[in-house]
């Protein structure tokens, strides 16, 4: 007969994994929303600037990956070799989180971030054959940030707090997450 503490981590542990999905369900959800409404304001339409020659919202499809890489390779090889390295990484980015269940969900919560972004940016890729990208950072014409989307900055949190909390005191194993 399980006891009130395994009924209450059980309780904890599945509240942590449903916050967990939410996460990553409404990161991508947000991402596709943004990206939709990105196409339909700004596309083959002048950019909107919402700090003159600093930030704007400008339309455009990234063909390639992060950074324009891979942009001169042929569709027929740059197409699969980033669909291959996105599921790859996807495989690994689930299985980390699998590795870490027992770590405690603010371990997990950056991965999660990632996860939404990688997802998100997966998403457009297999329905439109690109990502959409949408936010423009700049410096008055003497300094230009790669344009970029919701789902590219839910990568750049989630890896920058997965940083910072890696950086931390390793934690010791939660049985939260325990799946038994």
């Amino acid at each position: 007969m399980p006891t009130h503490s395994n009924r209450t981590a059980s309780l904890r542990n599945g509240l942590h994994w449903l916050m967990l999905f939410t996460l990553l369900l409404a990161g991508c959800r947000a991402d596709q929303a943004t990206k939709n409404w990105a196409r339909t304001e700004f596309q083959d339409k002048p950019s909107l600037t919402l700090v003159p020659k600093v930030l704007e919202f400008r339309y455009a499809e990234n063909r390639a990956i992060a950074f324009s890489m891979f942009r001169d390779l042929p569709d027929r090889v740059r197409t699969p070799l980033i669909l291959t390295l996105t599921s790859l990484a996807l495989i690994a980015l689930v299985t980390l989180i699998w590795k870490m269940r027992n770590q405690g969900l603010l371990r997990l919560l950056p991965l999660s971030l990632i996860l939404a972004g990688a997802v998100g940016n997966l998403q457009d890729r297999l329905t439109h054959g690109y990502v959409v990208d949408f936010v423009h950072v700049h410096w008055q014409g003497a300094w230009s940030f790669p344009i970029f989307n919701l789902a590219d900055s839910m990568i750049t949190v989630g890896t920058v707090l997965l940083l910072s909390v890696s950086a931390l005191k390793p934690a010791p194993a939660q049985p939260a997450f325990r799946t038994s």
